[in-house]
């Protein structure tokens, strides 16, 4: 993009459904091999264990979203545009209740001694657009920090108002 406004990847939701079973799948496999290593064949409890721990993680190995096009932040509107070649603009005369929601950047760590990192996927712009209430969500990587904050800052000295929700480590403004 240029100096004036920066682009992200435009990201599916979450399949928390899908990542939910499998977690839940791992719960009961574990109680199982507990019991079988007490209870039953010895040799269960060596088996099932692998395969908790594999469907415990796998949230890790499956990708939780897909990129379906790019959101451009510019001085005075927000596009969306869809791989499938949708654009929708939104105008920053038209939106109330502008909400920037940083979860993560992707590759930062959860914790000063995790050895996870984060996926990027948690952040989104809300807002309401013409009395109907939106949610874009986007995924944030390193190199994109700087150019956002450069929007960000830019917003706030047009006179646009927002709220920043920043979990992350990184500073935003």
């Amino acid at each position: 993009m240029n100096k004036t406004g920066t682009s992200l990847p435009l990201i599916t939701n979450r399949n928390f459904r899908l990542l939910t079973i499998f977690k839940l799948c791992a719960l009961l496999l574990l109680c199982i091999s507990f019991y079988m290593a007490y209870r039953g064949p010895r040799i269960g409890f060596l088996i099932l264990l692998p395969i908790v721990f594999l469907l415990w993680n796998v949230n890790y190995v499956i990708k939780e979203y897909s990129i379906i096009g790019n959101i451009y932040l510019l001085p005075d509107e927000i596009v969306i545009s869809h791989t499938s070649g949708i654009e929708t603009k939104y105008v920053f005369k038209d939106l109330k209740n502008l909400q920037v929601f940083i979860g993560g950047v992707k590759g930062e760590l959860y914790g000063e001694k995790a050895i996870t990192t984060k996926t990027g996927v948690d952040n989104s712009l809300m807002f309401q657009y013409l009395g109907e209430n939106k949610e874009i969500r986007f995924l944030l990587e390193d190199q994109q920090l700087f150019q956002l904050s450069q929007i960000l800052q830019l917003w706030q000295q047009n006179g646009i108002k927002l709220k920043i929700h920043n979990q992350s480590r990184e500073m935003l403004i």
